[in-house]
């Protein structure tokens, strides 16, 4: 395992690590949308009632039984299908049906923080708190809005509450391990080695470790973590992040084109590519 000590280079890494890099948690999406509105256009929308199973079904039993638990089922249709304005407008009527479904209520702060607007959903995720004091999960997602809002210190304390709760929550332990990525702790390291072990299988918890070992200088460990048989595209984006922290811009340009050309990380590798272009032409007239 590398030295505890992060190297000098931790401070650039960490300011272009941005949401690609960002933790998972209970499920903790990062798109980032100007307003609340759907990633999908209205049509879709129409489309997915008729054609989507599961939606199907939840809403026909809302038409039969439209209590509280039938409108947070269809939310939570409309979730999974990343049509969050529906999800948000069912997931409303269930709390005003039921004041007490703290699942509501969660769901709807964490509505709110992947449109980009953590503050306004804190009032919920703390009631939420309230009305289920034992859960972690309702711990952890006032973590990831403390998180989504910069104060990475006040939503440790509560990704660690949410682990006194239930000690397996794996979730919880990505959000600490990618947590202390950003901190730049000494003990990053071993905090996303734990995450591992709770998870093995997720390619977020490996992705912040990579990151954790790019931050302490390992460039060897980080890109054995960030690479794998089906993730070529996102091996080749952490690389690109990395080299831009570390001031390579030849080597990041080179990096996020390659992402470019696989497909899932496009448009962020394009955004980063025009950073490291910029870079490079900065470079080139100081010359």
């Amino acid at each position: 395992m590398a030295g505890s000590r992060f190297s000098p280079v931790v401070v650039c890494l960490l300011g272009v690590l941005g949401s690609a890099c960002a933790s998972t948690g209970m499920p903790i999406a990062r798109q980032r949308v100007g307003a609340p509105s759907s990633h999908r256009p209205a049509v879709a929308a129409v489309t997915l009632e008729s054609s989507d199973p599961a939606l199907s079904a939840a809403l026909t039993t809302l038409a039969v039984s439209p209590t509280a638990e039938a409108h947070r089922h269809v939310a939570v249709e409309y979730r999974r299908l990343g049509v969050l304005d529906q999800a948000h407008a069912y997931f409303t009527k269930a709390a005003k049906l039921d004041p007490s479904d703290a699942t509501a209520l969660d769901a709807l702060a964490r509505i709110w923080r992947d449109w980009g607007f953590p503050k306004i959903g804190m009032t919920e995720a703390r009631r939420a708190v309230q009305l289920a004091p034992t859960s972690a999960w309702a711990a952890n997602t006032v973590g990831t809005l403390f998180e989504a809002e910069g104060d990475i210190r006040q939503a440790r304390q509560w990704y660690e509450q949410a682990l006194r709760l239930d000690s397996d929550a794996s979730y919880a332990l990505n959000n600490l391990c990618y947590s202390a990525v950003l901190l730049a702790q000494p003990d990053a390291i071993p905090e996303c080695w734990r995450a591992l072990q709770a998870a093995p299988g997720s390619r977020a918890v490996r992705n912040n470790l990579g990151l954790a070992y790019a931050a302490a200088g390992d460039i060897e460990k980080a890109t054995a973590l960030f690479d794998g048989p089906a993730d070529s595209a996102y091996a080749q984006y952490n690389l690109g992040i990395v080299y831009m922290g570390r001031g390579q811009y030849d080597k990041a340009l080179a990096a996020f084109v390659a992402a470019m050309q696989v497909d899932s990380l496009a448009a962020r590798a394009a955004e980063k590519a025009a950073q490291a272009r910029k870079h490079l032409e900065t470079e080139g007239r100081n010359r």
